[in-house]
């Protein structure tokens, strides 16, 4: 099970995969420079290129219940809602703003069966009656990510998040080539 567990300072680094397409949490060309937009994508296996691990998320609790930053594996850049609520998240440096941070949400998992994989939805704070998910609820490949509504309820499976543990980060290359 590779939950995501608030208590610890840092989680990860995790690739989020989509519960219902089987694709991930990605920046924008792999890259997580200051602006980058987030979509699913399928390349399998990810790249592993210093440079290109856009794949790659860490968790930072923020202290508040159920909330935390959502940083880039290799820059630490956080994941930042837009000015309204279906404004594409973009990477920004940390500010401290609350539009960087996230409700992580447990929406699937059981304690009891082992095998029972955690899945999330990703709320952005400011807007806390939406959940990350795919553009148009189009699910598919290649499609952005943005808060999509809730409709006064929980969140849907398009909205369902399962974080994969990638090891940590000694174990991903650092010389720019492929492991």
């Amino acid at each position: 099970m590779s939950g995501i567990n608030l208590s610890q300072a840092i989680n990860g680094p995790f690739m989020f995969v989509h519960e219902v397409t089987g694709t991930y949490l990605l920046t924008d060309n792999y890259n997580d420079n200051v602006g980058e937009a987030v979509q699913t994508w399928n390349l399998d296996p990810a790249m592993k290129n210093k440079g290109y691990l856009g794949h790659l998320w860490y968790i930072e609790p923020t202290g508040a219940q159920d909330t935390a930053l959502i940083k880039s594996f290799e820059n630490s850049r956080c994941l930042t809602a837009g000015a309204t609520a279906k404004d594409y998240p973009r990477l920004r440096e940390p500010d401290g703003s609350l539009h960087q941070e996230w409700i992580i949400r447990r929406v699937h998992g059981s304690d009891q069966v082992a095998h029972d994989a955690d899945s999330y939805a990703l709320l952005p704070r400011v807007y806390p009656e939406y959940a990350l998910g795919p553009q148009n609820n189009y699910v598919s490949n290649n499609v952005y990510v943005v808060p999509t509504s809730m409709w006064g309820g929980p969140p849907s499976i398009s909205q369902y998040w399962k974080p994969v543990f990638r090891g940590e980060k000694r174990d991903l290359p650092t010389n720019g080539g492929i492991a």
